[in-house]
């Protein structure tokens, strides 16, 4: 018989998993495609409403499989549930407030594609502490 409290741990080091290395890949196209990043952007926000919706599909149902089964409040594992919480959060105003979504898109241009290496960074760098933490756990 299994053991509910394995089943969660197992639950909760598999979604650290899948975010460290979403994290990841995502972080690294960012920095390597920043051009591509806001082509992509700025596509989106030519779509006016229906790009923001398309924005908030990206990030709602990765944040809220994380707020689900990743109740973590402790440790290096809370940054996952940060991020979860925060994508949740991000989608909810976008869907039921598109306008905030366009205001936020309406930032980007090509001029300023070399910005998205900045956040490029920051998700490396998460992925590589979220890493560490399921390293030593």
């Amino acid at each position: 018989m299994r053991s509910h409290t394995m089943d969660r741990f197992n639950m909760e080091r598999s979604i650290e998993i899948l975010i460290a290395l979403s994290l990841l890949t995502m972080g690294a196209s960012h920095i390597l495609q920043p051009r591509a990043w806001a082509e992509f952007f700025i596509d989106l926000r030519e779509r006016g409403n229906v790009g923001v919706l398309w924005t908030a599909f990206l990030h709602f149902p990765v944040g809220v499989i994380v707020v689900a089964f990743h109740p973590v409040w402790s440790g290096i594992p809370l940054l996952v549930t940060l991020l979860g919480c925060g994508w949740t959060l991000k989608g909810v105003i976008y869907f039921c407030f598109p306008s905030i979504g366009q205001r936020q898109l309406a930032r980007v241009s090509l001029d300023r594609a070399g910005m998205f290496a900045i956040p490029g960074v920051m998700m490396v760098l998460l992925s590589a502490v979220v890493i560490y933490g399921l390293w030593q756990g």
